[in-house]
């Protein structure tokens, strides 16, 4: 779940969605209705590498809006990702701009979505609002690791887009200074807002940044340069995200953690364990992949132990036989 900033106070929050391909039929992604619907892509430089945004309206329409006006007006460039937390998510939202009035809208608080079923669970690089509770969305932002499939339930955390190129970069945001208080030694929101990029830069200098960003929105089906990016949406980084579902296992330690945040903010929904499914972190190689490689490790093994078996009988039946001859002598 995710934190956002009340009165110098930090209630809780949430996030999630799930990667789908584009329709360019009618211009919307997966999940939306008939007729064209609105989308966006969004490239962003960082310090840690480029990213690109695809954001759909069909998903999240006041969500959409919101995200995709405030990227446009600069809202979020030099701004941090504040809170990263490995496998979980990375949060940001929090503008150093000095356009007082950009402040107020970006404060201003927007309805909720209506939930679409259909891109639960959250999958790694699908990008939600953080909220304190009903119609809470603000500005700040969330983007999914592998492990958020959890969350999802709460009313502020319809999917409105996802990161399709640039998976690896945001995986590589700087985590070093963990979660915030008091499960983690991260900054937190209050000094941000107060004291602005002094505070991060003074005490927490190897976090990473936005650097700019650029939004391209339409409502066709997407042009020959968006359309690239839509193409690779199943290879490469993007690709590795929209593998099969992960499974589920005992809790680890992050996991731990996550669903102990969840039982301290007395939320209903805790988050669900899932499994660390290379399939949904790295793409697959030419020989079919991480499946693949199981398959044939299993299929190995079943001829190892055959092969021993033989070799085993074998040897008994020749001690049989040497047996049978001193008897007869």
């Amino acid at each position: 779940f995710f934190f956002v900033e009340e009165d110098d106070e930090i209630p809780s929050s949430s996030c999630g969605s799930k990667p789908y391909r584009m329709n360019v039929e009618n211009g919307s992604g997966g999940g939306g209705g008939g007729g064209a619907e609105e989308h966006a892509v969004v490239e962003c430089t960082t310090t840690a590498g480029p990213i690109t945004m695809h954001l759909y309206r069909a998903w999240s329409p006041h969500g959409y809006d919101r995200a995709t006006e405030l990227f446009e007006r600069r809202y979020y460039d030099q701004s941090h990702f504040f809170r990263v937390v490995p496998h979980f998510l990375v949060q940001f939202g929090i503008s150093y701009t000095h356009d007082e009035e950009l402040k107020r809208f970006a404060d201003s608080q927007i309805q909720d979505d209506p939930k679409k079923e259909d891109l639960l669970p959250f999958r790694e690089g699908m990008m939600s609002f953080a909220g304190s509770g009903p119609n809470s969305r603000t500005s700040q932002l969330f983007i999914a690791y592998d492990r958020a499939g959890g969350l999802g339930t709460s009313p502020w955390e319809t999917p409105f887009g996802e990161v399709v190129v640039g998976v690896d970069n945001v995986r590589s945001l700087y985590a070093g200074y963990g979660d915030m208080p008091p499960w983690g030694k991260g900054p937190q929101q209050g000094p941000i807002r107060n004291r602005g990029s002094s505070y991060i830069e003074d005490e927490f200098p190897l976090l990473d940044k936005f650097k700019t960003c650029t939004v391209k929105r339409t409502e066709s089906a997407l042009e020959d340069k968006n359309q690239g990016v839509v193409d690779e949406l199943g290879e490469g980084d993007v690709g590795a995200m929209r593998d099969d579902k992960v499974g589920e296992e005992e809790f680890d330690a992050t996991r731990g953690i996550v669903e102990d945040r969840h039982s301290m903010r007395g939320l209903k929904m805790k988050a669900k364990p899932r499994k660390h499914h290379t399939a949904n972190i790295f793409p697959k190689n030419k020989d079919g992949g991480v499946e693949a490689g199981e398959k044939k490790s299993a299929l190995f093994g079943k001829c190892a132990l055959i092969v021993v078996f033989v070799i085993l009988a074998l040897l008994l039946s020749r001690r049989k036989k040497s047996k049978q001859a001193e008897k007869s002598v």
